[in-house]
């Protein structure tokens, strides 16, 4: 039952690093429990052993969290819910969307405009991107007014939000990552091209206006100037791929009766299919749930993907670490799912080479099932 909690994560996308300074709270799923917890950050990273938050979610299997504006947002089974976040660190609800069962919402990634006003949400049940305008979160039915309607069974994974442009990979045959142009304002299409009336013909899927394809069900991805690095899980190798000036993909060349997509600038030997995939410095780090362990692969001079992990945390299969939040000073946090607690790995300045052991993690939170974690920066001291 526990490990049904990781159905809803593996798309993971990156979570904005911030730095951790006296002041700071990394927030934690307990999935398993439909709750939130919070621990303090002490200087120089380390986790206090005890959580000094925990809220109950409305909904159940938490599985991704998002810090923005003072606010945790909390992406459920069947809900998105706001809360407001105090001066040292307490959660106060103050809004929800709209439940939506049979299908459940299934909320897989969430991401918040760069202008910090539109949060957008990956809702696999309706097979949908919607945005819901951030000032609107006062009441429990909170509603998206713009929204991206997604082809049937697309199973969304991971989202970005980039220089005016949504990126979200999509594992639906031909696997591959959409691009789709946000309006001014933050906003996407009438909702009504993402609602299907009794009696009424389902909508076409938005059209994206880019996208890379015959990725074999891409998962998490990441941006390095013009380059995404994606997590392949059908092939088990990371790949990247070269993104125009303007944010799109090269267009696909004609070749004969069929398209050809540009081939991925490099790639990994196979290894492992991986949760999730951040990046800090040169190095890109990816948690392999079944072995218990992070892989870091350090790119090249030239960008290019090094074949096999440059260094490898020690394994260790209790941990099945599932998502991940680096700060700007170098501290990698890992949801260590089974394990039941969070897990705090120092990583190379100069590099973001990872330390093979944690220095810092909290206390068992038994039947917790933490997977994901968010810091935010706080008014005041973290208690």
């Amino acid at each position: 039952m526990r490990r049904l909690t990781l159905v809803g994560l593996l798309g993971t996308g990156l979570l904005a690093a911030r730095p951790v300074v006296a002041g700071t709270i990394l927030y934690a799923t307990a999935a398993s429990q439909a709750r939130v917890d919070g621990f303090c950050v002490r200087e120089g990273g380390g986790l206090a052993p005890a959580a000094s938050v925990h809220v109950d979610t409305a909904g159940m299997e938490p599985r991704r969290l998002v810090v923005a504006n003072g606010v945790l947002f909390v992406g459920e089974l069947d809900r998105v819910e706001a809360f407001k976040i105090g001066p040292h660190g307490a959660l106060t609800p103050m809004a929800a969307t709209k439940t939506i069962t049979s299908p459940a919402m299934e909320v897989i990634d969430m991401a918040v405009a760069a202008d910090g006003q539109t949060l957008y949400v990956a809702q696999n049940g309706p097979d949908r991107i919607a945005a819901y305008p951030i000032a609107a979160a006062t009441s429990r039915s909170w509603d998206f007014t713009s929204c991206i309607q997604g082809r049937v069974n697309g199973s969304y994974r991971a989202l970005h939000i980039r220089n005016g442009l949504l990126y979200a990979s999509e594992q639906l045959t031909p696997g591959r990552i959409a691009i789709f142009p946000i309006n001014a304002g933050g906003s996407l299409h009438d909702p009504a091209e993402c609602t299907t009336p009794t009696g009424k013909t389902r909508p076409e899927a938005t059209p994206a206006i880019s996208d890379q394809q015959r990725i074999q069900r891409p998962r998490s991805f990441v941006f390095l100037d013009d380059r995404v690095y994606v997590d392949e899980v059908g092939t088990k190798r990371i790949k990247a791929f070269l993104l125009q000036a303007d944010g799109l993909f090269p267009p696909p060349v004609k070749v004969g009766k069929r398209l050809r997509w540009e081939r991925p600038l490099s790639r990994t030997d196979p290894v492992l299919a991986y949760v999730d995939v951040v990046l800090f410095r040169s190095t890109l780090l990816a948690s392999q749930f079944e072995k218990g362990r992070i892989d870091a692969y350090r790119l090249k001079p030239d960008g290019r993907l090094r074949r096999q992990p440059t260094r490898q945390t020690k394994q260790d299969v209790r941990t099945s670490p599932v998502r991940m939040a680096v700060s700007d000073d170098g501290v990698l946090y890992v949801s260590a799912g089974e394990f039941d607690r969070i897990q705090a790995f120092r990583l190379r300045q100069s590099d973001g080479l990872p330390a093979t052991t944690p220095f810092s993690e909290t206390d068992e939170q038994t039947g917790s099932f933490p997977n994901d974690v968010a810091l935010a920066m706080l008014s005041e001291g973290c208690r």
